[in-house]
């Protein structure tokens, strides 16, 4: 894992659209949290979800 302090995010990985609590690293590296193998489709790389107005979180408020 990069040294450095992550930023928490949401990301999905790029092969099958899996959705995972992530960090991003200021190397640029995403890494989900609790599992460090990667997705569990096998797929090692993940992009960072942008959120929009419309996005909806279940269980939260804003």
């Amino acid at each position: 894992m990069p040294d450095g302090e992550g930023q928490r995010t949401i990301a999905k990985c790029i092969s099958c659209g899996s959705a995972y609590a992530a960090e991003k690293w200021p190397d640029g590296t995403i890494q989900p949290i609790g599992t460090r193998d990667g997705c569990q489709c096998g797929a090692t790389e993940f992009q960072v979800v942008e959120r929009s107005e419309d996005t909806v979180l279940d269980g939260v408020n804003e």
